[in-house]
């Protein structure tokens, strides 16, 4: 998955008997955001995901856990808002440091 902002889910639903029956088909129908339901009378049901679904869903979820984080620090939001405000003219002005000038070569 390219972009990771996950787009809206496409739920399949499938019977675990069905699914059993029909694995190569499940597997292929559970690519970027569709994900297949397999429900069973006797245990709990479970979602066949794609892992690149998958793993874009947890970097979504910590970059929102660790932008709540920052934004919980009032002194560092207040700051992060102030050099916000000035960074255009900073670097207009040659007032910022580039990776190089920080770290060397």
């Amino acid at each position: 998955m390219a972009n990771s902002r996950v787009s809206r889910v496409d739920v399949k639903r499938i019977t675990a008997s069905a699914f059993r029956n029909r694995l190569k088909q499940c597997l292929r129908a559970a690519t970027n955001n569709r994900v297949v339901l397999i429900e069973n009378r006797r245990q709990p049901s479970k979602y066949l995901v794609d892992k690149e679904f998958l793993d874009a869903l947890v970097r979504d979820q910590e970059s929102m856990f660790a932008t709540l984080e920052i934004l919980c620090d009032q002194d560092l939001t207040n700051r992060l808002l102030h050099l916000s405000k000035t960074i255009d003219d900073d670097f207009a002005e040659g007032n910022l440091l580039t990776s190089a000038d920080v770290f060397g070569k």
